[in-house]
C-alpha cells in the first residue's frame, strides 16, 4: 500500500510521470519531465477534455466526485484512457493513490466541519487538515501567481499568501509590501464575482491581518472595507436570482446552484468578519452604517437561517456589535431581525447560540419586542438552557415578566431547576428573581409548593434560616394566590408573625425589610383563624402601638408626620383579618386609631385606600355596623368628604361603604343623598356659570348676516298635537 503523501514515478522512453496525491483538493498530480519528449496534438487535446488544468511541468486531474462509494479499478480506467500521458503500466500506483484519496476523504470539507464557528476565527482549520509548504522569501513568486491565465493558478498563489497570514510574525512584512497590497485589492475587485475560492483565500488574508489594530489603517488605505461592502451587496442580489432560478431549473442546475450558494456563503462570512474586526474604531463602524450595512446583514441573516453556518455566526456577532446603538436596534426591528433570529432555534453551536441570545437580550428592553419573543417559543427554548448559559437565564427572566411567558414556564422544566438551584444554595440572585417573576402565576405557584407543600416548607426553612430577602420575597408572591396554597402556609402563620413583630420595625435595614415581607405574607392568608392568632399574639396592642407611632396630636389638625411601611402593612392586615366576624370584634378597639389615621393621611392615597377597605369590611358586619354609623360619626363624615375623591379607587371604596350605610340606618341614607345632591348641583351651577360667561364674550357680535330665517321650515306645527 501507498502511504500517505508518498509518490510513484515511472521511467518511459517518452518521459518520466511521478503521481501524488493533492494535498488540499480531492485530486491526483502527475508531473512529468518534457526534456525527453513532448506529447502530441492529439494528446494535449485529449487531457483538456479531461478536466485537466496545465501547471507548468505538471498536470492536475480533479477528482470531485469521489465519494466512497466509487469503484477505483473503473474509475482508474476512464483516467488512463483519458489522460494518456500516464503509462498503462502504472494502473496499480494510480489505484493506490486513488485508494488514498477515497479513504482520506475531502480536507476541505473535514476541516469546515472541524473548525470553529466563531466569525473572528473564521480561517482557522483543523490540526488534521494538509499544510501547505510555503515560504516567506517566495512573496514575489506568489504574486506572478495572481497574472496567471487560470483561477487554478490564481488561487495557488492565493492559498500560499493566506497560509502565510496564519502566522502572526509574517503579517508585518506583508502588509508592507505595497505591490502585495495593490495586488490583493486588484485580484478581489476584478474576480470575486467569477471566483469564489480565490476571493475567499484573500478575503481570509485580509480577516488574519484585521485581527490587530495596527494594520486597520492600511487595509482601509487601500479600501478593503468598501471593498466588503459592495461584494456584500452585490452577493445579497445575485443571492435572490439564483433562488429563482434554482425553483424553475433542473436537478443538475440545482445542484451547482447550491454548491455556488455554499461558496458564497463563505465569501461573504469572511467580508463580515473582516468589517467586524474594522469596526472597533466608530468612524469606521458609522460609515459602514451610512452604506445601509445593517439591512444588508439583516438580509444575510436571511439567506443563512434555513441551515445555520459560519455566515449565520459572523452576521449574528456583527448586529451584536452594531445593536449597542438605537437607531441600528430600529432598523433591525423594522427588517424582521427577531423573527429571523427566532428561526434558528435550536442552535446547538455555542458561540452561536451566546451570540443569538446576547442579541435577542439587547432586544427584549423593549417592551413591544418581549411578546415577539414570547410568540416565537422562545420561552421553551431558554428554559432548556438555563441550568448550563448565564445568558439564557438573564434573558428568561426579562420573558418571565410577560404574563403569557409566565403560563408557558409552567409546562418546561424551568420550575424544577429553579428550585434545585435555589435549594442547594447555588442559585443567583437573578435565579431567585426569576421563581419570584414566575410565583405570581397561580398554577406556578402551585408547582413550587408541591401537592403537599413540600416545596414552601423548604423554601420558608431556608429562608427563615438565611433571612434571604429574595426568598421571603418569593413567599409572599405564593401566599397571595387564593385555592389550596393558602391552607400550606397556616402551619408557618405563627413563625411569620414573630419575626415580623420583632424585626418588622428594626432600625436595620436588612432586618426590617425581611420582616416587613413577612408581615405582607401573613396580610395574603385569608383563611387563618384570626381571632385565635390575634388573642395568641396579644396582636391588638401591638399594632395600636405601632399605628399611633408618629401620629402628632399637639396641633388641631392631627398629622401623621411619617408613613412607615410596616403601619400601611399592618392595616393590610387587618382588613384580612376584618373579613372574619370573630376578628373583626376584637379589632374594634383600633377604631379610633384608624379615624385618626384617616384624618391625619390624605395626601398618601394607598394608605386612604388600605383604611377605607378595614371599614368597609367592618360595615359588613351588622353586630358591627352601629358602633360605625352613629349619627356623630366621624368615619360617616370622611366617607361623604371622600366619595368625590380624584383617585378612582378611593371613590371606588367610599361608595362601597356609603351604600351598606344606606341600607342599614335611613337617616343615614338621606344624609348620603343629600350630599350626593349637593355635589350634582354644584357642579351644574359651576357648568353653567362657565356657559354664560363663555357665551357672554359674543354678545356684541352680529350674527345676523350668518343666519336668515325668512325662508327656514322645520316642518314643525306649534297646532298640531304631539300625543
Amino acid at each position: 500500500m501507498l502511504r500517505p503523501g508518498s509518490s510513484v514515478s515511472y521511467n518511459s522512453a517518452m518521459h518520466q510521470v511521478t503521481i501524488d496525491a493533492h494535498p488540499t483538493e480531492q485530486a491526483i498530480v502527475v508531473r512529468f519531465d518534457q526534456s525527453s519528449g513532448s506529447p502530441s496534438n492529439t494528446l494535449k487535446k485529449r487531457a483538456s477534455s479531461a478536466n485537466v488544468e496545465s501547471l507548468g511541468h505538471q498536470k492536475v486531474i480533479n477528482l470531485k466526485e469521489l465519494s466512497p462509494d466509487v469503484d477505483i479499478r473503473a474509475l482508474s480506467n476512464v483516467i488512463l484512457q483519458k489522460c494518456l500521458f500516464i503509462p498503462a503500466t502504472s494502473r496499480s500506483q494510480l489505484e493506490q493513490v486513488l485508494y488514498f484519496l477515497q479513504k482520506r476523504g475531502t480536507p476541505r470539507m473535514s476541516s469546515s466541519r472541524s473548525r470553529s464557528s466563531s466569525a473572528v476565527s473564521f480561517d482557522r482549520r483543523s490540526s488534521q487538515a494538509a499544510v501547505l509548504n510555503v515560504d516567506l522569501d517566495k512573496v514575489d513568486e506568489y504574486i506572478e501567481c495572481f497574472y496567471g491565465e487560470t483561477s487554478a493558478e490564481k488561487n495557488k498563489g492565493a492559498m500560499a499568501l493566506h497560509e502565510l497570514s496564519k502566522t502572526p510574525q509574517n503579517l508585518t512584512p506583508l502588509v508592507n509590501n505595497e505591490t502585495l497590497m495593490m495586488a490583493l485589492a486588484r485580484v478581489f475587485r476584478e474576480d470575486w464575482k467569477k471566483h469564489f475560492d480565490v476571493a475567499t483565500n484573500i478575503m481570509n488574508l485580509f480577516v488574519n491581518m484585521s485581527k490587530f489594530s495596527i494594520f486597520h489603517g492600511i487595509l482601509l488605505h487601500h479600501k478593503i472595507g468598501s471593498l466588503c461592502v459592495n461584494a456584500i451587496e452585490h452577493e445579497t442580489k445575485r443571492y435572490d436570482l439564483w433562488i429563482t432560478e434554482m425553483k424553475k431549473a433542473d436537478q443538475e442546475t440545482q445542484r451547482k446552484l447550491k454548491n455556488a450558494i455554499r461558496k458564497q456563503a463563505i465569501l461573504l462570512a469572511a467580508c463580515i468578519t473582516m468589517l467586524t474586526n474594522l469596526a472597533t474604531d466608530i468612524s469606521v463602524e458609522l460609515k459602514m452604517v451610512r452604506r445601509n450595512l445593517v439591512v444588508l446583514l439583516v438580509k444575510c441573516l436571511q439567506m443563512s437561517s434555513d441551515s445555520p453556518n459560519p455566515l449565520t455566526t459572523s452576521t449574528v456577532k456583527f448586529l451584536l456589535k452594531l445593536s449597542i446603538f438605537e437607531e441600528n436596534k430600529i432598523v433591525m426591528e423594522q427588517n424582521g431581525t427577531i423573527e429571523k433570529l427566532l428561526k434558528l432555534f435550536p442552535i446547538h453551536d455555542l458561540e452561536l447560540r451566546k451570540a443569538t441570545i446576547q442579541l435577542l437580550f439587547n432586544f427584549s428592553f423593549d417592551p413591544k419586542n418581549v411578546p415577539k419573543m414570547v410568540n416565537g417559543g422562545l420561552v421553551p427554548h431558554m428554559s432548556s438552557l438555563i441550568e448550563s448559559d448565564n445568558k439564557a437565564l438573564n434573558m428568561l427572566y426579562l420573558l418571565s415578566c410577560n404574563d403569557d411567558a409566565k403560563a408557558m414556564l409552567a409546562y418546561t422544566d424551568a420550575i424544577q431547576s429553579l428550585m434545585r438551584d435555589v435549594l442547594s444554595g447555588r442559585g443567583s440572585e437573578v435565579t431567585k428573581a426569576v421563581l419570584l417573576n414566575i410565583c405570581l402565576e397561580k398554577r406556578n405557584a402551585q408547582l413550587v409548593c408541591g401537592a403537599g407543600g413540600q416545596g414552601l416548607d423548604l423554601l420558608m426553612e431556608m429562608s427563615m434560616e438565611s433571612r434571604d430577602l429574595m426568598l421571603i420575597k418569593v413567599i409572599r408572591a405564593i401566599s397571595s394566590h387564593d385555592g389550596p396554597t393558602q391552607n400550606m402556609f397556616l402551619k408557618w402563620i405563627d413563625k411569620l408573625l414573630d419575626v415580623a413583630k420583632s424585626e418588622g420595625a428594626d432600625n436595620s435595614e436588612s432586618k426590617s425589610s425581611f420582616g416587613l415581607e413577612c408581615m405582607g405574607a401573613v396580610a395574603e392568608i385569608k383563611v387563618a383563624p384570626w381571632a385565635k392568632i390575634i388573642q395568641s399574639h396579644s396582636l391588638v396592642p401591638w399594632m395600636k402601638d405601632q399605628l399611633q407611632e408618629g401620629i402628632d396630636e399637639s396641633q388641631e389638625v392631627t398629622v401623621l408626620r411619617e408613613i412607615k411601611p410596616l403601619q400601611l402593612q399592618i392595616v393590610i392586615t387587618c382588613g384580612t383579618m376584618a373579613r372574619q366576624l370573630d376578628a373583626a370584634r376584637l379589632l374594634v378597639p383600633l377604631i379610633d386609631t384608624f379615624v385618626h389615621l384617616l384624618q391625619s393621611c390624605q395626601i398618601d392615597d394607598e394608605f386612604v385606600v388600605q383604611l377605607l377597605y378595614v371599614f368597609l369590611q367592618l360595615l359588613k358586619h351588622k353586630d358591627l355596623s352601629a358602633r360605625l354609623m352613629t349619627q356623630d360619626s366621624e368615619l360617616g363624615a370622611h366617607m361623604i368628604d371622600l366619595m368625590h375623591d380624584a383617585n378612582a379607587a378611593v371613590r371606588e371604596v367610599c361608595d362601597n361603604a356609603l351604600l351598606i350605610m344606606g341600607e342599614h340606618s335611613e337617616d343615614w341614607a338621606k344624609r348620603i343623598a343629600g350630599e350626593r345632591f349637593k355635589w350634582h348641583n354644584a357642579q351644574w351651577l359651576e357648568m353653567v356659570e362657565r356657559d354664560d360667561h363663555e357665551f357672554n364674550n359674543y354678545d356684541n357680535e352680529d350674527f345676523g348676516a350668518d343666519f336668515n330665517f325668512d325662508n327656514f321650515d322645520d316642518d314643525f306645527d306649534m297646532n298640531e298635537k304631539l300625543f
